[in-house]
């Protein structure tokens, strides 16, 4: 019984490291935060913190990388349930409008204008991750591209993370579904039309 223990141990301790960083990155920023802080904050030692993380970068590395399993299943569904890009949308944008909107105030702490850019950029790569796929599953492995696809990437992170600043600045003045039919009626179409020129210039 040991084994389980230690295991059931461990995830308390990155919990409550995770969960000490959140609190003070909604509290103060990411950059101004020490790892005495989040120690403090976790009640856990020093010696207890290197045990699990090399450093305060590696305990975000390990935040975001459950906020990118979360937005990759959500992508997963709503491509089986509403279709993907095929069918006119991409369908990684309602689940981190979704997630955006259920915690306000730390979305304001990562991508306001507060935000340690060290945060915008960790998101920026998860998106990117994700349109990457949508974008690779709507295009024709022999087609040669009219627009370079890290060009349409950029792009449509660039638009999405824009809206999504905008909206939570603004108080969100609608909901997640309206800003996610905003973000497809300006993007999709365009992104659409370059995959066509693509897989026409054979």
């Amino acid at each position: 019984m040991t084994a389980p223990t230690e295991d059931r141990r461990i995830q308390r301790t990155r919990s409550a490291l995770r969960s000490a960083l959140i609190s003070l990155i909604m509290e103060r920023g990411y950059e101004a935060i020490t790892i005495q802080e989040i120690i403090d904050r976790a009640n856990v030692g020093r010696s207890t913190f290197y045990a699990h993380y090399l450093d305060k970068h590696q305990l975000l590395l390990a935040n975001l990388a459950e906020l990118r399993a979360m937005l990759t299943e959500s992508q997963r569904a709503t491509v089986q349930t509403r279709g993907g890009l095929a069918q006119g949308r991409f369908a990684f944008s309602l689940g981190m409008l979704d997630h955006a909107g259920s915690h306000v105030p730390l979305y304001r702490a990562m991508v306001g204008k507060q935000s340690g850019v060290i945060l915008q950029r960790e998101i920026e790569h998860i998106l990117a991750d994700l349109v990457r796929a949508e974008l690779a599953d709507s295009t024709k492995p022999d087609s040669r591209a009219a627009i370079p696809q890290e060009v349409l990437v950029q792009y449509v992170v660039s638009a999405f993370l824009g809206l999504l600043v905008w909206w939570i600045e603004a108080g969100m003045p609608c909901a997640a579904a309206e800003v996610d039919r905003m973000f497809q009626a300006l993007t999709t179409p365009g992104v659409q039309a370059a995959l066509s020129a693509s897989g026409a210039r054979r």
